[in-house]
């Protein structure tokens, strides 16, 4: 009888010890499956580039719109804004949770397919920039939208950071099937034989390097270019609006589709909070420093009393929002995100 008892004990012990070691390999080959399974994630995750949103989709009315990102530049804010006091300026960016020594400056460009014309307004500053920018084409044949397409492109005012997307660094056009809009004031400004600019606060060699970089992109396109006035139609749906004083024909320009509406307000602000909270501050980069002044308070007020959607190609990506008054001062209130199929 106990040698029955001792067979049985055994042979449970015996099982126990079966389950138990057969219970302990499956828990190192999974671990070890596990450790694999991160360490090849991990792996692909090191091989693959990090890149933020360069895209963003929206409606206005019936048309489909995008705001596409060209990249950034960056230089200080004391250069940005001279007559300021730095202590005011570092204090105003300190207050945001902004990098004091250093101006980030997005360069967001509008698509617009309106059904009847695909369109552009401004093309970034393409290779004649520093910092990251020259994204544009890339950006929008990642989105679907072929250079090739593009029939109709706007131009607020003819700086490297708005033109210099016209031409490849071979001088070829970017958009080699687009008719280009600009205000017939822009262009006798920047295609003069001589190029002045008497009241800007920029120095003689960065006159000349923003002359030098702009007017051969103006010439690229020269046969291709239809000049307008203020207040004229661009195409339908699209009005120019008088922005002038940041250059002597920069324009606006209002978008209307249905019951909406969205303005493209060119460089007239683009540093949130400098330009928001200090209108009255003199921009280096004005061909016209107190006609900017002027226009920018003119417009801030107008577009805050009109609670007018802005898409503004300087504001943090992807710079569209609304403007928003306050006592002695403005502020950018920025769209909320959507995330749905268009």
């Amino acid at each position: 009888m106990n040698d029955l008892y001792d067979r049985l004990t055994t042979s449970k012990l015996f099982k126990i010890a079966i389950f138990l070691v057969c219970g302990f390999l499956i828990v190192v080959v999974f671990s070890l499956a596990l450790g694999t399974t991160q360490l090849l994630q991990a792996q692909n995750r090191s091989s693959i580039p990090i890149t933020n949103a360069a895209i963003y989709h929206f409606k206005i009315g019936k048309w489909n719109a995008m705001s596409v990102s060209d990249g950034n530049l960056s230089f200080p804010p004391t250069f940005f804004l001279p007559n300021a006091d730095p202590k005011e300026i570092e204090a105003s960016l300190r207050e945001d949770f902004l990098a004091p020594k250093e101006l980030s400056i997005y360069v967001n460009v509008l698509y617009l397919n309106t059904g009847r014309n695909k369109v552009l307004i401004d093309m970034g500053a393409g290779k004649t920039g520093q910092g990251t920018v020259g994204q544009l084409v890339a950006n929008l044949e990642a989105s679907g939208v072929k250079a090739k397409d593009i029939d109709t492109v706007i131009i607020t005012h003819a700086h490297p950071d708005h033109v210099g997307g016209i031409t490849t660094t071979t001088g070829k056009l970017n958009f080699p099937n687009a008719r280009y809009y600009l205000a017939k004031k822009e262009w006798d400004f920047w295609t003069a034989p001589t190029v002045k600019m008497p009241n800007s606060l920029l120095d003689e060699e960065y006159k000349r390097q923003t002359i030098d970089a702009v007017k051969p992109q103006l010439k690229a396109m020269a046969n291709r270019v239809t000049l307008f006035q203020p207040g004229n139609e661009v195409v339908p749906g699209i009005e120019a609006v008088d922005v002038s004083g940041h250059t002597p024909g920069q324009s606006a320009y209002l978008i209307t589709s249905g019951k909406e509406q969205l303005t493209v307000t060119g460089d007239v602000f683009y540093s949130d909070p400098l330009n928001l909270e200090h209108p009255d501050w003199e921009v280096r980069f004005d061909v016209d420093p107190a006609l900017g002044v002027a226009t920018r308070q003119r417009v801030l007020k107008k577009f805050s009393r009109d609670r007018q959607l802005l898409l503004v190609p300087h504001m943090p990506f992807p710079g569209i929002g609304h403007v928003r008054a306050r006592s002695d001062h403005y502020e950018w209130e920025p769209i909320q995100w959507e995330f749905k199929p268009s």
